[in-house]
């Protein structure tokens, strides 16, 4: 796996702050963070200094459940332009939101994506290897309301910063998550080069 690849795992890759109800009650909304049922489809669409708003557009999808290792995880295919450019498998337990593979390669230990249970100002850290690549990251977490093509959603923003040990390599990734929705809002900075990836419309699976 090359360096850059290693760090794509990182950037490809919810409406209100949990405060009160039993902890039963309290589960069952933070996992509503990131919802993994099979058939759920997010658009996005993507801007930034070299694209025209709304003129390019990827679409996430869980296309199945898969049991791997005797875990089960969600397949997330990222498509664009109609062709699977992407897949991610994904869990959501008690303890976070996380991403075990990207493109089949395992990621050891997975990716928090966003911890539970949620608290702002909160922060983690992970290491993990992709491949032959060992990956350091910091996220913090904070409350955001925002607003994108799909409407406004009072968030749970993560930033996660993201380096490849000896590669100079350093990703910026921030994630917006709605409270049944998932991500609503992505911004990347790799290097310096920027993107964003907005929500316009996320359907649920029948």
């Amino acid at each position: 796996m090359s360096k850059y690849s290693a760090l794509v795992l990182v950037v490809l890759g919810a409406t209100f702050w949990v405060s009160t109800g039993n902890a039963q009650e309290k589960s069952q909304n933070e996992k509503s963070y990131y919802p993994l049922n099979a058939g759920n489809k997010w658009t996005y669409q993507i801007e930034s200094d070299n694209i025209p708003k709304g003129s390019a557009k990827l679409v996430n999808q869980i296309a199945k459940i898969e049991k791997i290792d005797n875990v089960s995880l969600a397949r997330l295919e990222t498509t664009a332009k109609e062709r699977i450019a992407a897949t991610e498998h994904l869990s959501v337990n008690e303890k976070g939101i996380f991403r075990h593979r990207y493109n089949g390669v395992e990621i050891t230990p997975p990716i928090c994506l966003l911890k539970f249970p949620i608290k702002k100002n909160d922060s983690w850290k992970t290491e993990s290897v992709t491949g032959k690549e060992k990956v350091k990251m910091a996220c913090k977490s904070d409350e955001e309301e925002i607003e994108v093509p799909a409407g406004k959603f009072k968030t749970v923003k993560v930033v996660l910063d993201a380096e490849v040990v000896d590669a100079g390599i350093i990703v910026s990734t921030t994630y917006w998550f709605a409270s049944r929705t998932g991500i609503v809002k992505q911004h990347v900075n790799i290097n310096g080069m920027q993107f964003s990836i907005l929500l316009e419309k996320f359907e649920e699976g029948k």
